[in-house]
């Protein structure tokens, strides 16, 4: 039993050896991730119990978490990429919970995708690995709309992930960048999401 396992750990060493050497000799590239080192930390009193990896976002968000964001919890709604016209509905690999604030909506999505999966969604664009509170995440725009309206945060839940969705308006102040804002309502958000 000892020897197959050790052949077997060996066997997957050199095919994936040689899987890496016949990709780079065809030619096909594989899509950059940067890392970065930002670590971001928010401390908000004592620590939350956290949800099961397959939650659903409007039930297992607290009030007070959306709104230590800046959304009004009495907004919340049940949605598909945070559209209203899809409202109160759940597809069986993905929930979401969208909620709406001064020229602003925060929506969180609970997905059947692992983070590296996330990474290689055709729509996501300049991913970076980033820290938070300690935890592993990435950190990616989206390009149906530039970093300074909408960005995202990502974090393994199991093999199951969940995203931290920020959309800002233009009716609001121009200045800001949901890129930046991101990394911190997703710092806010993090101890109220399932762990890893």
């Amino acid at each position: 039993m000892w020897r197959r396992c050790v052949g077997v750990v060996l066997a997957c060493v050199v095919l994936s050896g040689c899987a890496q050497s016949t990709t780079e000799e065809l030619g096909f590239e594989q899509s950059p991730v940067l890392t970065e080192t930002t670590e971001v930390t928010q401390v908000a009193g004592p620590a939350p119990v956290r949800p099961p990896a397959v939650f659903d976002p409007c039930e297992d968000i607290p009030d007070e978490a959306v709104e230590a964001v800046g959304v009004d919890p009495a907004t919340k709604y049940m949605s598909i990429a945070g559209n209203k016209n899809l409202y109160d509905k759940h597809v069986r690999w993905r929930s979401e919970c969208a909620w709406n604030g001064t020229h602003m909506r925060i929506f969180i999505v609970s997905a059947d995708s692992s983070i590296d999966e996330v990474a290689e969604f055709v729509f996501v664009e300049n991913v970076r690995e980033i820290s938070i509170n300690g935890r592993a995440a990435l950190h990616y725009n989206l390009e149906s709309c530039g970093p300074r309206v909408c960005a995202e945060v990502a974090f393994q839940t199991g093999n199951r992930s969940v995203w931290v969705n920020l959309n800002l308006s233009s009716l609001g102040d121009l200045t800001l960048q949901a890129d930046e804002l991101v990394v911190d309502y997703a710092a806010l958000l993090e101890p109220y999401l399932p762990a890893e």
